[in-house]
C-alpha cells in the first residue's frame, strides 16, 4: 500500500483526530494541516524507491520516546558509508534516511513498509507522516527552498568555495534554527 491509499482512503476529520492525539501541540496550526492534507488528495504520486518506515526511538540519555519516520530502500549502511569501518551486523543493516525535505509527491508513491504497517494503525501512519513531512512548513513550496539551501551548502562545502572547507556546529545549528523560525513564522500567519 503506498501512501496516497492511505491519503485517499480516510477524510480529513480521521486523519485530525488522530494527529492531535499524537501531536496535540498542532492543534494551533490544525488548519494548515487540514490544507496539506487537501493538497495530498489533489496531488498525482511521484515514482520513487524509497518506502516509509516507523520505528519506536528511545534516547539514551532521559528515556524519551517517539515515533521516527524515515525512508529506506534496500541500500546497506555500509553503503552509505563505505569508508567507514562498520562491524558485520550493523554494516549490513538497512540505511535509514530523512525524507523531511523530500517533494510530496515523492512520499505519496512511497509505499508503507510491510513492519510499519504491521505495528501501526493506518491512521497512526498518517499522523506520523504529516508531522514529519510538514516540519520544516506546510508548503511544498518551503520545503523545497530548505531543500535547496541545504543542498547549496552541501555544495559549497564539497567545492570549497570561499574558502569553506567544512561548516561549524555553529553553522549548522543556525541553519537549523532559520529552518524553525521559517515554521514559527509560518504558525504565526495561520494565527493571524
Amino acid at each position: 500500500m503506498k501512501f496516497k491509499d492511505l491519503i485517499d482512503k480516510y477524510i480529513w476529520n480521521d486523519a485530525q483526530a488522530v494527529l492531535l492525539r499524537f501531536y496535540p501541540d498542532e492543534e494551533k496550526s490544525i488548519e494548515e494541516y487540514q490544507q496539506v492534507y487537501e493538497m495530498l488528495r489533489s496531488l498525482q504520486p511521484a515514482e520513487t524507491k524509497l518506502r516509509i518506515c516507523i520505528e519506536t526511538v528511545t534516547d539514551s540519555l532521559d528515556g524519551a520516546t517517539w515515533e521516527d519516520v524515515s525512508g529506506k530502500d534496500g541500500t546497506t549502511r555500509r553503503e552509505t558509508a563505505p569508508e567507514m569501518e562498520w562491524d558485520v551486523e550493523r554494516g549490513n543493516e538497512e540505511a535509514s534516511f530523512g525524507i523531511e525535505f523530500t517533494d510530496w509527491a515523492e512520499w505519496l508513491g512511497m509505499e508503507i513498509d510491510s513492519q510499519t504497517a504491521v505495528r501501526y494503525p493506518e491512521l497512526a501512519i498518517i499522523a506520523h507522516c504529516l508531522w514529519e513531512m510538514t516540519f520544516v512548513g506546510y508548503s511544498r513550496e518551503v520545503v523545497r527552498e530548505k531543500r535547496e539551501e541545504l543542498r547549496t551548502m552541501a555544495e559549497r562545502v564539497k567545492e570549497g568555495k570561499d574558502g569553506v572547507k567544512s561548516y561549524s556546529a555553529e553553522d549548522i545549528e543556525k541553519l537549523l534554527e532559520e529552518v524553525d523560525e521559517d515554521a514559527a513564522s509560518q504558525d504565526a500567519e495561520g494565527d493571524l
